[in-house]
């Protein structure tokens, strides 16, 4: 608080700034420069300060200036819009308020910030019109300001119908601190709006000051704000730090919920075949389909890549996330149209985890869900799988493999063996499917099932794919010169290897070890091929025209259209072993009629039993692989009886012709 005199007020006349000093006490301009006679529409001083201020002064104005003067007295200041209204033009101005003494007692100061810099900088706190009003200690309106009349109408009579959070325990915090400012949100004249309310309980009188402003600009930037901070861009559902954000919220509450966590299983391949933009309309279309299905107290969230996750609501069992996790597979597994791109099918893995029950915080609910979700991809994919705390020692065998398996080539760690595929009829050996091995000096023999889909997962296929091609190549090679004989093997091939470039990079291999292109047979999945099958279709072309051969594997596990298998260029259909263990004479037979309608060849693979060689057989299929013929074999042992094989079932030896 300064002392004035009237040396120090000429010194203001010559600022460009309005200025005045007001007497609350007696509602009166006491001093204003020149600049403030031209704001307050004034002829001269004497005319501004016979005004009478107070005569029109709601009360609850009149309270609020009585409450500044105890507050300059304490020191405090004040920047604030207020709305003058001089001769009746009406004008916001900026204020600065102040206490000063002058003529013995306490008046405020007001500057009028006008220039628009200064009023950027100091009207960040506040925009529009102050409204002020005044509430009895039971929460009745007193009176309020023109500014609060405008806003609210005549329709406002108690504090609950502006402010929302008028409870017992408000009043008791208002009555204990003198002050309590806050924001909140209530119903205008023009709809919602977000006010900052600064309340003050005045003793004298037991009443309540209310001053609002209205914040609505900046709250609404604010949530906007927020909303881009809490959503993922692409698809508009929850990103990871809005997903977390609401597990916090749905922990803290206690009840019962599950993360349901889903990972597409073949996103990747769409991803590098087709770029990016091709990826991101993908992923548009599940948060679509995503949001068609699932129930509207479910909160599905993208966590980046291709992982999805749904927050559902339980009562007690969780029974209502398996549901949902069903309406999310079965959207997963129906085609998809991109614009300008083939038809994809992607399917999908879900891992579910329940709080509390699993997890007791957000963190290691998603931990828990993702290794249920990679339990389901490691079963067969397209099907849920609820967590359980064996997996937890999964994930541990999860994050040790990969260590290791990044390091496997260059350590030598991979090798290949042959299982042998013969025609039963003519008691030939057709050849041998390469397969690959890893053998770990610390983690032993691990299987294929086990580390393959890791290598995908990793982005290792291509290399590892293409070491298997390279050294399958390089042993008909040796073959060839060391026992004048040429033997076909089968090599195969994941999705991700699928590429435009794959035929030139084959055929070069093929050229470098010297090795006839009809001699080699690519094996890929049927799930492969049905992912896009317009995409196979100019690549396997491709392949074929240099005289490789294309077989398809696990056939019956993908739902193949048998159009689609007409156009491409197949030479063989391996049937699955799902249908040899069970026999399903009708679906062989119609495979194998249909083979042979395609002029195709049929191989039953999987064959283990004798009984199940004579069935195979009976229904016309006579071409085998199988442990009933031979497991695995190592190079030493398949050169132990240069490639003629012993099995249970007779003796199959390589035919000689094909030597040079």
């Amino acid at each position: 608080m300064n002392t004035l005199d009237e040396c120090t007020l000429d010194n203001f006349e010559v600022l460009h700034t309005p200025i005045w000093i007001y007497d609350i006490l007696h509602h009166r301009i006491f001093w204003a420069n020149e600049a403030a006679l031209v704001l307050w529409e004034a002829d001269s001083l004497t005319e501004l300060k016979g005004r009478d201020f107070g005569a029109d002064m709601a009360d609850a104005i009149s309270l609020l200036l009585q409450r500044y003067l105890g507050d300059f007295q304490q020191g405090r200041s004040y920047n604030e819009w207020w709305s003058l209204s001089p001769k009746g033009v009406k004008k916001q101005v900026y204020l600065r308020l102040s206490g000063v003494q002058l003529a013995g007692r306490l008046m405020m100061m007001t500057e009028a910030v006008i220039d628009a810099d200064s009023l950027h900088q100091q009207s960040s706190l506040a925009t529009g019109d102050t409204l002020a009003c005044l509430f009895d200690d039971s929460g009745l309106l007193v009176s309020g300001n023109h500014h609060f009349e405008s806003c609210f109408g005549a329709e406002i009579a108690t504090l609950a119908q502006v402010f929302s959070g008028n409870d017992d325990a408000f009043f008791q915090r208002l009555s204990r601190l003198d002050e309590v400012v806050t924001e909140g949100e209530c119903r205008t004249q023009k709809g919602m709006r977000w006010f900052q309310y600064q309340f003050r309980h005045i003793q004298q009188g037991a009443r309540i000051l209310l001053t609002m402003r209205d914040i609505t600009d900046r709250k609404l930037e604010e949530l906007e704000h927020r909303h881009l901070a809490w959503h993922d861009s692409l698809t508009g559902l929850l990103n990871r730090y809005g997903l977390m954000k609401s597990l916090e919220a749905y922990c803290g509450m206690g009840g019962r919920f599950a993360l349901v966590f889903m990972d597409l299983d073949n996103f990747k391949l769409v991803n590098d075949n087709y770029g990016h933009k091709a990826g991101d309309r993908l992923l548009e279309r599940v948060a679509g389909r995503l949001k068609q299905v699932c129930p509207r107290d479910v909160e599905l969230a993208r966590l980046g890549g291709d992982e999805f996750t749904a927050l559902v609501p339980l009562n007690h069992g969780s029974v209502r996330a398996e549901e949902v996790a069903d309406l999310m597979l079965s959207q997963m597994s129906k085609p998809l149209q991109l614009s300008g791109l083939p038809e994809v099918t992607i399917g999908g893995s879900i891992g579910i985890a329940v709080y509390p029950d699993d997890a007791d915080d957000g963190d290691n609910l998603i931990t828990r869900a993702d290794m249920a979700m990679y339990q389901a991809k490691q079963m067969g994919r397209l099907r849920w799988q609820r967590f359980t705390p064996s997996m937890q020692q999964n994930l541990h065998r999860k994050l040790t493999l990969k260590q290791f398996l990044a390091k496997a080539i260059g350590r030598q760690e991979l090798s290949l063996c042959y299982q042998p595929q013969v025609d039963a009829s003519s008691r030939q050996l057709l050849g041998f499917e390469a397969l690959i091995r890893w053998r770990n000096p610390v983690l032993g023999q691990v299987s294929p099932g086990e580390f393959i889909p890791l290598a995908e997962e990793m982005g290792l296929i291509r290399e590892i794919g293409g070491w298997v091609l390279d050294t399958a190549l390089a042993q008909m090679a040796l073959w060839q010169r060391q026992f004048a004989i040429k033997v076909p093997v089968s090599v195969n091939l994941s999705g991700f290897q699928l590429t435009p470039s794959l035929p030139e990079q084959v055929a070069a291999s093929l050229r470098e070890h010297g090795v006839d292109p009809h001699l080699l047979t690519l094996e890929l999945t049927e799930t492969v091929l049905m992912l896009d099958m317009n995409g196979c279709i100019g690549i396997l072309d491709r392949l074929s025209e240099q005289g490789i051969k294309i077989a398809i594997d696990d056939f019956g596990t993908g739902y193949s259209s048998l159009a689609y298998l007409n156009r491409l260029p197949i030479d063989t259909i391996k049937l699955d072993r799902s249908f040899v263990v069970g026999l399903n004479l009708p679906v062989i037979r119609a495979t194998v009629a249909m083979a042979t309608g395609l002029g195709l060849g049929i191989m039953a693979e999987g064959v283990e039993e004798e009984h199940e060689l004579v069935a195979l057989r009976a229904q016309g299929c006579h071409v085998f692989q199988g442990f009933l013929f031979g497991k695995p074999m190592t190079v030493a042992e398949i050169e132990e009886n240069p490639f003629t094989l012993y099995s249970q079932v007779g003796e199959f030896a390589l035919p000689r012709h094909g030597a040079p």
